[in-house]
């Protein structure tokens, strides 16, 4: 139900673009950008489902190239929404023992829900974050000084998502996809979202166990 409404309100908005008598090269790319968006949805939410009901395979990963690579792939649409996506990530961080699609699928879901937040006066500040919180513990997440966001927050997405709504043609209105598919893949990591705070921002993250093997050595 989650992913139908997304999806619906994004075809929405596409055939209100299409649509428009002003359309032009910036229509196309936002119609592009569109697009993109939703069917990363759809994979990460997909790939949570097949999951729900047995294990993540494990292994290591480098926690902050998928911060990374979560934030090269959210720039255009934080850009959309004049929004500015940054990035923390402490230096120099050894590899975590997850897995490595279920990480993008989290931040992508954390930080793409920020983003698609509506600002009426203000721009808007998201940061991505990958830290080093104590030994052989690392903790991803998603901060920011305009935007609240909290474990309640996610677990009110639930009900949100399958009511009905009304969905405006020309602004995107969160069916409360990102949320859902970041909890149901921090559990399927055996983890949990929770409120943090970093250099005095309120944020949400989880947290996972450096690499067993790396430990050893």
């Amino acid at each position: 139900m989650p992913m139908l409404l997304d999806l619906q309100t994004h075809f929405l908005q596409v055939k209100a673009i299409s649509e428009s008598d002003n359309f032009n090269n910036y229509s196309l790319d936002q119609i592009q950008l569109l697009s993109k968006h939703s069917l990363m949805m759809m994979d990460y939410y997909l790939f949570s489902i097949d999951y729900l009901q047995t294990e993540l395979p494990l292994t290591t990963v480098s926690a902050a190239a998928v911060a990374l690579d979560v934030a090269e792939n959210l720039r255009r649409l934080a850009r959309a929404y004049d929004v500015c996506l940054d990035l923390d990530i402490t230096q120099k961080l050894e590899p975590v023992y997850a897995n490595e699609s279920a990480l993008k699928g989290i931040l992508y879901g954390l930080a793409s829900s920020l983003i698609i937040e509506r600002q009426e006066s203000k721009k808007v500040r998201v940061v991505i974050a990958a830290q080093e919180t104590a030994p052989n513990i690392q903790r991803l997440g998603v901060y920011s000084p305009d935007v609240n966001m909290s474990p309640t927050s996610i677990k009110q997405s639930r009900i949100l998502a399958g009511q009905a709504r009304a969905a405006a043609p020309l602004e995107i209105s969160s069916s409360g996809l990102g949320l859902m598919l970041s909890d149901q893949l921090t559990h399927a990591l055996g983890s949990k979202i929770m409120r943090f705070t970093h250099r005095g921002q309120k944020g949400v993250g989880f947290y996972v166990p450096m690499s067993s093997q790396l430990s050893f050595l």
